[in-house]
C-alpha cells in the first residue's frame, strides 16, 4: 500500500493524476470508474492498475511513483495564491455538460466564476487572421447575443476569439475563455489584460496543470471542450486546415448544432465555413438565426423574458417601453404581420434588440408569430 494513502485527499488525487504525463483524459476516466475514485488509485498495486484495462506494468508503476516524484501540495498551493478553483467532477459547479464527453476532464482549473445560466451558451470561434469583414460579422453577431444575455465561449486566441470575447465584455455580456494551455501561462501574451477582464465577468478555464505552456497538441484538446460548454458552435472565417474546423467536428460528435457565416468566394478563409456549409452546417446572418435552431435557446430566452414580464407588473399591466411602442406602431399599418427583417430595419435596432422586444410582446400578448418569421399583432 503506498505510504502516502491515508494523506491524499480526492482533490490531490485527481489532481496528481492529471499531472502524470501518460495519462490522458481517457485513461484517466477509466482509473476513476474502475477503483471508484481517484485516491483508490493510488493505494493499489501495478498488478491492479493493469486489471484496469490499456495500462502496462510500465505505465502502472509510473502512476504509482508520481505520488513521489510530483508535488501535487505545490500545484495546489499555487492554484490558491492565484485565486484559481479546481474542480473535479465530484464539485457541483463542475459544469455538467462536459460530463457527457467521453473524455470529459477529470480536472478544471477555473478562474473567475461559472453561473448555472452559463449553460445557455453558443461558442463563437474563427481564424486567427480574419477580414475586415469577418471582424464586423463576429461584432454584430456576438452584439445580438451579448443584448439576449447569452454567454460567449471562446478559445482567447488572436482574431475571431479575441473579438468575439472583448465584444461581449464591451456590450455587459458574460464570457467564458478555454485555454489550451495552464492559467499560469499567458497566451497569446498581449491578451493578458483581457484575461482579468474576463475573470471578471465571466471564467477562465483549462484542465492543463498551472504552469503548462501553450503547445501545439493541446488546442485539439481545448476545442473540444469549447463545444462541450455551447449549446452550439459558430464558425466565422477559417481555411480549410483551420483548427476551427476541429471545434466544429466536435460539436458535430457531441450532437450539437454547427453554424457558419458564409464570405466571399475570393476569399482564402471562407473555405472553412463553405466547406461546413455543403456538410449541412446552417447557414447564420445574424443571432435570431442560430436561436430559432436551438430550442433549449430558445424556450430558455422565453422563460427568462416572461419572468422579467411578471417582475415588472406591478398591479395591473405592464408598461410598454419604447422599442415595444414602437414595434406595435410598426404592425398597425399592416394587419396582415410583418416579417422580422422588415421590422428590424423599420425598427432601427439590432437583432438582438428585436428579438427581446418581440418575445417580451408575445409574452404579454400584444402579438403573435406566424410561419416564415412574420409578426401580427393582436
Amino acid at each position: 500500500m503506498n505510504k502516502f494513502s491515508m494523506q491524499l485527499t480526492e482533490l490531490h488525487a485527481s489532481v496528481l493524476l492529471n499531472m502524470v504525463p501518460e495519462i490522458g483524459c481517457i485513461r484517466a476516466g477509466k482509473l476513476v470508474n474502475y477503483f471508484g475514485n481517484a485516491s483508490k488509485i493510488f493505494d493499489s498495486t501495478v498488478e491492479e492498475i493493469c486489471a484496469a484495462g490499456e495500462f502496462t506494468a510500465e505505465i502502472a508503476s509510473k502512476v504509482l511513483k508520481s505520488r513521489n516524484n510530483i508535488d501535487v501540495d505545490k500545484e495546489i498551493l499555487k492554484t490558491k495564491e492565484n485565486g484559481i478553483e479546481i474542480l473535479i467532477p465530484s464539485n457541483r459547479n463542475y459544469p455538467q455538460q462536459l460530463l457527457t464527453l467521453q473524455d470529459y476532464p477529470q480536472v478544471l482549473y477555473v478562474k473567475g466564476s461559472l453561473k448555472n445560466d452559463d449553460v445557455y451558451s453558443v461558442a463563437v470561434v474563427g481564424t486567427r487572421k480574419p477580414t475586415q469583414y469577418g471582424n464586423a460579422v463576429t461584432e454584430i453577431i456576438t452584439k445580438d447575443f451579448a443584448k439576449l444575455q447569452v454567454t460567449i465561449v471562446s478559445g482567447l486566441a488572436r482574431g475571431i476569439d479575441t473579438i468575439a470575447h472583448k465584444t461581449a465584455l464591451n456590450n455587459n455580456a458574460r464570457t467564458i475563455a478555454v485555454l489550451g494551455n495552464g492559467l499560469g501561462k499567458h497566451y497569446p501574451p498581449e491578451n493578458r489584460k483581457l484575461e482579468d477582464k474576463i475573470c471578471a465577468q465571466g471564467a477562465l478555464i483549462s484542465e492543463f496543470p498551472f504552469d503548462y505552456g501553450p503547445e501545439k497538441f493541446n488546442f485539439p484538446r481545448r476545442n473540444r471542450l469549447i463545444a462541450g460548454l455551447s449549446l452550439g458552435t459558430i464558425v466565422i472565417e477559417g481555411d480549410e486546415k483551420s483548427g476551427t474546423l476541429i471545434t466544429a467536428k466536435c460539436a458535430l460528435e457531441q450532437g450539437k448544432d454547427v453554424f457558419a457565416v458564409p464570405g466571399s468566394i475570393f476569399s482564402k478563409v471562407s473555405t472553412g465555413p463553405h466547406f461546413l456549409i455543403k456538410q449541412g452546417a446552417k447557414l447564420i446572418e445574424n443571432a435570431n438565426d442560430v436561436v430559432d435552431e436551438i430550442s433549449l435557446l430558445a424556450d430558455w430566452l422565453k422563460e427568462r423574458s416572461k419572468s422579467a414580464v411578471i417582475e415588472s407588473q406591478h398591479n395591473e399591466f405592464t408598461i410598454l417601453n419604447p422599442l415595444e411602442i414602437k414595434i406595435l406602431s410598426i404592425l398597425d399599418d399592416s394587419p396582415e404581420g410583418v416579417n422580422i427583417d422588415k421590422l428590424r430595419k423599420s425598427s432601427e435596432c439590432s437583432f438582438g434588440e428585436l428579438s427581446e422586444a418581440l418575445i417580451a410582446l408575445e409574452i404579454k400578448q400584444k402579438l403573435k408569430s406566424l410561419p416564415g418569421k412574420v409578426y401580427m399583432k393582436l
